[in-house]
C-alpha cells in the first residue's frame, strides 16, 4: 500500500424523509440564504420533492433563490449564469436537489462565486487551483454519480466535457433518502448503477501491489450493484435495494476504494466524456459501452488483476492453464449483465457515428506525457482500437 492522504469532510444524513429536515440542518450549519438548484420543467417526478424542501426551508426561516433548468450533461455556460445570480442575491449555501448534473452545477457555482478568472479555461482545464468555495448541501435523487461525496464536478462546453477535481468542492452535508429514487425510470436507475461500477473499476484496476483491504471494498461495491440493481428494477419501491445502491455510490467515488493504490485510471470515464459531450448520451450507459472494450484491450498488461476480479466478483472459475479464456468469459458476463438491465454495449446505441471516432479519440484528456490512462498508456490509435471493440 502506498502513502496517501484521505479527506472526506461530508456529513451524511441518511434515511427516510430526511429531506424534510433540510431547513433545520442548514440553519444549524449557519446558512441564511441558499440557492436551490434543480432540473425544473420536464422533471415532473421532482415537483413533490422540491415542494417538501421549500416547505422545510420556509419553516426554518431560511431565504432561498430558485435556480432551475439544469440539464443532463450540464454546461459551463448555464452554470456561469448561476454564478451571476448567486453573487447578485448574496447566497451563502448551495442546495442542489437532483442527480449528478445538478450537484456538479452547484459545485461550479460554489467555486465561481469567488473566482474572478475564467472557470472553464482555468479550473476545468486543470490550470488553476480552487482557493475558496461556498459550502454545498446535497439532496441526492439519483444514486450513481457519487458527486454527493466526491471532490469532482464534471462540466461541458460545446462538444467537450472536463472535470474539476479539488477537495474544496466536496459537499459539507449530503442528505440521502433512498425513497426519492422510487420514481426514477428504469433506464436512469440502471445507467446510474452502472456508473457506480465504473467508479469502482477505475480504482480497482491499478498496478500497486498488496491492496487486500481496498480490493475487498471495491469488490463488495460492485457485487452490491450486481445483486441489488435487478431487484430495484423489478420492484422500484424496494427500500433496501435503493438504500444499498445509494451507499455503494458514495463508497465508489469518495475514494474509500482508492486510497493507497496510486493513480486512479480514469480512461473509461475519459473516453465516455467525449461521447457524452458530442451526443449528450447517458453517462452511465456510455461507461457500460466502453468498459468491456477497454478491458479486452488492456487485460494482457496485468492479467492477475483481471483473474482476481472475475473470480471474486463474477464467479468465473480460475483456470491457471487458460487465463485468457477465463478473462474473456468474465468480460462476456459483464456485457450480458449490462444487456440484462437494459444498458447498451455498442457505440451505435449511443448515437456514435463512425466518422466522428478519430475526433472523439483525439480529444480524450491526456497526462503530461501525451498519453491517456495509467493501467495501460493509450495513444489516439489505441483509443480508436478500443472503439473498434465497441462496434
Amino acid at each position: 500500500m502506498q502513502d496517501f492522504q484521505f479527506y472526506s469532510p461530508t456529513r451524511f444524513v441518511f434515511g427516510r424523509g430526511k429531506e424534510n429536515e433540510v431547513g433545520e440542518i442548514l440553519s444549524q450549519a449557519g446558512a441564511t440564504k441558499v440557492m436551490l438548484c434543480h432540473y425544473g420543467e420536464g422533471a415532473d417526478y421532482e415537483k413533490p420533492i422540491i415542494e417538501r424542501v421549500v416547505a422545510s426551508l420556509e419553516k426554518a426561516g431560511l431565504a432561498y433563490v430558485d435556480f432551475a433548468g439544469i440539464q443532463a450533461n450540464p454546461s459551463a455556460d448555464r452554470s456561469q449564469e448561476g454564478v451571476e445570480i448567486a453573487r447578485s442575491e448574496g447566497v451563502d449555501w448551495m442546495l442542489p436537489v437532483g442527480g449528478g448534473s445538478v450537484i456538479d452545477t452547484a459545485k461550479y457555482i460554489a467555486v465561481g462565486y469567488y473566482y474572478e478568472g475564467d472557470m472553464w479555461e482555468d479550473l476545468y482545464a486543470g490550470n488553476g487551483k480552487v482557493e475558496k468555495a461556498l459550502p454545498v448541501c446535497t439532496i441526492n435523487t439519483l444514486p450513481g454519480t457519487g458527486s454527493e461525496g466526491s471532490n469532482s464536478s464534471v462540466m461541458g462546453k460545446g462538444v467537450l466535457k472536463r472535470s474539476l477535481n479539488d477537495d474544496m468542492i466536496r459537499p459539507k452535508i449530503a442528505i440521502m433518502d433512498p425513497e426519492l429514487a422510487f420514481t426514477l425510470p428504469p433506464f436512469q436507475t440502471a445507467s446510474a448503477a452502472v456508473d457506480i461500477m465504473a467508479h469502482a473499476h477505475e480504482r480497482y484496476f491499478t498496478i500497486t501491489d498488496d491492496n487486500f483491504l481496498t480490493d475487498g471494498l471495491g469488490e463488495a461495491v460492485i457485487k452490491t450493484v450486481i445483486k441489488y440493481l435487478p431487484i430495484a428494477l423489478e420492484d422500484p419501491t424496494n427500500y433496501e435495494a435503493r438504500a444499498q445502491l445509494h451507499w455503494a455510490s458514495v463508497l465508489a467515488h469518495n475514494d474509500s476504494c482508492g486510497v493507497g493504490r496510486g493513480f486512479v485510471d480514469g480512461t473509461v470515464h475519459g473516453i465516455e466524456s467525449e461521447i457524452g459531450g458530442m451526443y449528450h448520451s447517458a453517462h452511465g450507459a456510455g461507461c457500460a459501452c466502453v468498459t468491456p472494450a477497454w478491458m479486452s484491450y488492456v487485460w494482457s498488461e496485468h492479467p492477475s488483476r483481471f483473474v482476481r476480479y472475475f473470480e471474486k466478483v463474477w464467479g468465473v472459475e480460475n483456470d491457471p492453464f487458460d487465463q485468457e479464456g477465463m478473462i474473456k468469459e468474465g468480460i462476456k458476463r459483464i456485457k450480458d449483465f449490462y444487456v440484462s438491465v437494459g444498458i447498451p454495449v455498442h457505440y451505435g446505441e449511443l448515437g456514435v457515428k463512425e466518422e466522428d471516432i478519430p475526433t472523439l479519440a483525439s480529444t480524450v484528456r491526456r497526462g503530461p506525457d501525451g498519453m491517456a490512462g495509467h493501467f495501460k498508456k493509450l495513444s489516439t490509435e489505441d483509443i480508436i482500437n478500443i472503439y473498434a471493440l465497441m462496434k
